[in-house]
Parts: structure tokens; sequence; C-alpha cells
């Protein structure tokens, strides 16, 4: 762990250059379990960010955490550290759900963890949930959604789960040890999802991701409205608007590249092609939708008439609604929003600026 921190703070300090005169409102600890560092690690990682960056006044800092490494004494250091936002990784209060999905807190502890961090002075927690679980019945979900209701939590994220390849519930699926939930269940899960969500007040401002009185995410909103952002650590990606880049996954490569002032292992330019995939997938996730004007600014005209061409029967159907200048899904076609960035994708476009 000395290693790997101060590593991260070696990257900090040789790319800091990339976003001088920018005043930074987000910084997100996560992709990972930061939890495990201690508090040593956690104040030279958070010393050297607000020694090398300026930000705002008031600015989002946010900290994944799993509810078996929170305490009252980590809480409180937590929150004195300047971290104001808590993502803890619930997933679910049901025991035989935490087991299927290998997590090793307890129900009791995710709930506790909850409470706990509200008592230490959070008052901007976001947890998650998984739904589409083998054998979840639409009791489980929701007793699961009543029960983080109840907390005070300012943010949900719910998401269906998936069978990635490489995973093990990917490999237990191909031996027939579980199943899928069937589509319909899928379905009514993500009904009821919303309806008990609206009912306490939430707002479902993206697909996956539910607010009270205006507590989104910052961090994610950057992503989804195509924002520049720097990803430091192994793995990590940076964007500045136009070029992708992205750190090696090796932490022993990791360590060594640091080490020579190399961090970045591929790189990629964005075609207007690809920033045009990019923009769908992003805004059309989120309530705010996709403002056409600015995707003509992004990608140039004639992608701009392609998208307006493919979307008007979407338009004519209702799974597109026009809000203001923007174009979003309808809330409740969201279930479907992959096949609708399907059709609007294209398959094959001359990649040269408009």
């Amino acid at each position: 762990m000395d290693e790997l921190v101060g590593c991260l703070v070696r990257e900090m300090e040789q790319r800091k250059y990339e976003i001088e005169g920018e005043v930074l409102n987000s910084l997100y600890l996560g992709g990972g379990t930061p939890s495990l560092l201690g508090p040593r690690h956690l104040e030279k990682i958070l010393s050297a960010v607000h020694r090398l960056f300026p930000f705002t006044e008031d600015p989002e800092i946010t900290l994944e955490c799993n509810p078996d490494d929170l305490n009252r004494e980590t809480l409180d250091f937590l929150y004195l550290s300047g971290i104001n936002r808590l993502s803890i990784g619930v997933q679910s209060f049901h025991p035989k759900e935490l087991q299927l999905m290998r997590r090793s807190h307890s129900s009791d502890q995710a709930y506790q963890s909850i409470l706990e961090a509200a008592e230490a002075g959070f008052d901007n927690i976001t947890i998650d949930l998984i739904y589409g679980i083998p054998g979840q019945t639409m009791k489980e979900w929701a007793s699961n959604l009543k029960r983080a209701i109840s907390t005070p939590i300012a943010h949900l994220a719910a998401y269906h789960l998936t069978f990635e390849p490489g995973t093990v519930f990917e490999h237990w699926r191909k031996k027939g040890k579980i199943h899928q939930v069937s589509e319909e269940t899928s379905i009514e899960q993500f009904k009821l999802l919303r309806k008990m969500t609206a009912a306490a007040g939430m707002e479902h401002y993206e697909i996956s991701n539910f607010a009270r009185e205006k507590k989104y995410s910052l961090h994610n909103l950057l992503y989804w409205s195509g924002e520049p952002y720097m990803g430091v650590g192994p793995s990590a990606h940076s964007y500045d608007g136009s070029i992708r880049r992205w750190n090696i996954a090796s932490l022993k490569k990791y360590v060594e590249r640091i080490k020579l002032g190399q961090p970045f292992s591929e790189s990629e330019r964005l075609t207007p092609r690809e920033r045009y995939h990019d923009t769908l997938i992003t805004s059309l996730r989120t309530s705010r939708g996709l403002d056409p004007g600015m995707l003509e600014q992004r990608c140039g005209p004639s992608i701009r008439q392609f998208f307006d061409q493919k979307a008007a029967s979407f338009l004519e159907q209702g799974i597109l609604v026009q809000t203001g200048n923007n174009v979003v899904i309808h809330p409740e076609h969201w279930l479907i929003a992959d096949h609708v960035f399907r059709e609007l994708f294209m398959d094959s476009l001359d990649d040269k600026d408009n």
C-alpha cells in the first residue's frame, strides 16, 4: 500500500499540468475498495490532491466503501478529512442474496453502516442495490427497496444483474447452476423500483440512479455530460474532450511505469462517429437527455442530420420525447435504452470532421 499510494501521488505530480487553469468540482475515490486504506494513506492522497489541484468552494468528494470497512472511528475520520459523500456497496439486505454475490458483509452490517454514517454527520449517502438476481422474488425485491428507502440515504443506484463473459455468474449459468430471471420479471422489478422510489420522493434522473432533494451524483453527471476528467491509478481512464487515455491495469507494471514517468499504456483520438456514439449512450441515459445543438457542435452538421432522421420514428412512437431543446428517452422505456442506442448508431460513416 505504501508503494501504491506513493505512486498515486507521483502520478498526480507528473500530470498536474494537464488541468492548469481549471477549478475542479468533484473528486471520486473509487473503482475499487479505497475504504481498505487506513487513515495514514487516505490523508496522504487527500493532502496531495488539495496541494496540487484547485477546487471549488464546496466540491463533491466521494469515497466508495464496503459496509464491513466502516465503524464509528473510521467514519469520524472520513468526515473530518473532508470527504462529504459516501458510496456504500450494499447490493442487498437479504443474506441469501449476499451469499450468492459473495459479499463479505451481513445484512445487519449494511443497514447499520448507513445509520452510523448519518450519525457521524454524512448527509449525502448513496447505496447500490442489485435486482434481477437469480431466485429473487418480487417480495424480496420490494423488501430490499423498503429497507433502503427507510434509511437516511440521499441517493440510490439500482442495477440489474448482468452475466458478463468470464465472470463466476456466467460460468454458473452455463453449468445450469443458476438461471437468469425472465424478461417479464425484469420489467416488473423495474416498474416496482420506479413506483417505490417515486413514492419516497426520489427523482429518477438516470436509468439506474435516483436522488432525493436534487442530490445527484455530480461526478457521474460529468461523465454523462461528456465533460473532461482525469483518472489516476491502475486502469484509470482520462478524457480531455477529444483524446481518451488509460493507465496500465497491472499493479506491478503501473508502479514501474510511474517511476519512469510514463503512466499511460494506450490512448485514442475519438473520431466524430465515436464522439457521436459516446454522446448517445451517456446523455440519453439521463432525464436531461441529448441536446441536438450540442451534438452538432461536437460532431458536425451531417451527424446532427443523421440523428434527427433516425430519431424521428422514436419520437412518433413516444419512446423519445422532446423536452425543451433536448430529446430524452421516456422513463417508461429506459429498459430498452440499449435497443434505442443500437438503432441510433451509425453503421458506417466517413470519419472526418464535418
